[in-house]
């Protein structure tokens, strides 16, 4: 459990660390390391997987959900989902049990740019990089 933590800190790190450009609640695309962060645009090896495991982000003034529209079973769900600033700032976290539906709401009341992320149990780091 240490060595995903240790994990899911690192590529938060990564993801927040490397913001450029900006985007509405899309797929980024840009700088991410290759087999460690997915995102639409560069799902890596798993291309089949995209559907299921990136973040969709929804606005509604300063509520913003997060959807992963991932089946959830003991094998196979998605692990946590985090909202963090393109400063690197984390607005808001929310650890999955394979019992729970992967969908969370967070408040952000400062306009910018920020970072969705979605972790799954056997596919990995996605990420959506999003305005409000």
């Amino acid at each position: 459990m240490n060595d995903r933590r240790v994990f899911l800190k690192s590529a938060l790190a990564l993801a927040a660390g490397l913001t450029l450009g900006a985007g509405r609640a899309e797929a980024a695309s840009g700088p991410y390391p290759t087999g460690i962060v997915y995102t639409a645009d560069d799902p890596g090896m798993w291309a089949a997987k995209v559907a299921i495991h990136v973040p969709i982000v929804t606005v509604e003034g300063d509520s913003v959900t997060l959807l992963t529209d991932h089946s959830m079973s003991e094998d196979h769900f998605i692990v946590r989902h985090t909202v963090v600033s393109a400063g690197g700032v984390v607005i808001g976290s929310q650890v999955f049990t394979p019992e729970s539906k992967p969908q969370s709401t967070y408040t952000i009341k400062e306009k910018g740019e920020y970072y969705a992320t979605s972790f799954c149990n056997l596919h990995d780091f996605w990420l959506t990089r999003f305005t409000v």
